[in-house]
């Protein structure tokens, strides 16, 4: 009956010792709110803090590399606050924790939320849009965003799904658009039972690689560009552009490099509809704007033993 109570008043001091932590949490990928269950019962704080990690690792770690973690690991290495309430708990991790556990592991992961539009199209094999069946694919795909760490915004870059019936068991599947994600296409039988949920599932598919496009490889990211110097001082480096972009979206895109304050020149090397090459001649010996200027274009800039590669 002592060790019983010695317990007790251990685990509510170590709670009330979380609760008073000073609490500045930037990245709400970090809180996970470990609700009741079907029942009504509100988990313990103990088993609301384990319930929570894996929850954590389903947000933010690459899905290829999410079975490389355990669900089982002791998730108070990583706490920052927990905090009880009548329906559940909120659980909140520590950033910096997180972080450095998963870069001594070379875990890729998403260091920040992508921000998606999301544009769902379909029709039947008559050609006829399916706006209900839209509607429902949606309302999924919003759900799954949350529970996986991408935020579906307008203000993000464009993702176009569209699906086309092209009998009672086939769909033909495009993915477009200016998301770090290439342009593919599938075809799929759906099976016997309920379509709806194996499009969901299929939707989900999209969504996660949509996503992982957006992890950086932790190899890669040791990589440096190579830089070449220049005689007349600065440097030059490569810029290999894959993505699809009419030619007025290309001028504009060179034009504004070449109003950047550190560029020299942008010479055209190779140009395509899909890919363009550049060489781009700087003024000074840094190239690390390269990556910031491209997101904040909605682009990924990467760096690779080549040059820049910009998706």
């Amino acid at each position: 009956m002592k060790r019983f109570r010695h317990g007790l008043w251990l685990a509510a001091f170590v709670l009330s010792l979380f609760s008073l932590m000073p609490y500045a949490q930037a990245d709400s990928r970090m809180i996970v709110e470990v609700q009741a269950d079907e029942e009504g019962r509100v988990p313990s704080v103990q088993e609301a803090i384990q319930q929570a990690l894996p929850l954590l690792w389903d947000r933010i770690v690459d899905s290829k590399a999410r079975g490389s973690l355990s669900d089982s690991m002791k998730a108070t290495r990583f706490l920052q606050r927990v905090l009880p309430r009548s329906d559940g708990v909120r659980v909140s991790f520590s950033e910096a924790r997180v972080w450095q556990y998963l870069d001594q592991r070379k875990i890729p992961y998403l260091k920040e939320a992508p921000r998606i539009n999301l544009m769902i199209q379909m029709s039947n094999q008559n050609g006829s849009s399916m706006p209900q069946t839209v509607e429902l694919l949606r309302a999924n795909a919003e759900s799954v965003a949350v529970a996986r760490g991408v935020l579906l915004s307008g203000s993000g870059p464009t993702l176009i799904v569209v699906w086309q019936w092209l009998d009672n068991t086939q769909v033909h599947l495009v993915v477009r658009g200016n998301t770090a994600l290439a342009e593919f296409s599938e075809t799929r039988k759906i099976e016997t039972g309920d379509p709806l949920s194996q499009l969901q599932i299929w939707m989900e598919e999209i969504l996660l690689t949509a996503r992982d496009a957006y992890i950086p490889d932790p190899a890669q990211a040791e990589v440096i560009p190579p830089l070449q110097e220049k005689r007349d001082g600065g440097i030059e480096v490569m810029l290999i552009i894959e993505q699809s972009a009419a030619l007025s979206a290309q001028v504009a895109l060179e034009d504004a490099l070449r109003q950047h304050e550190k560029v020299e020149s942008v010479i055209p090397v190779y140009l395509s509809a899909s890919s363009r090459q550049y060489r781009l001649q700087l003024k000074g010996e840094s190239d690390v704007w390269v990556q910031q200027w491209f997101q904040r274009r909605g682009m990924q800039a990467l760096p690779t033993p080549q040059g820049w590669l910009v998706r």
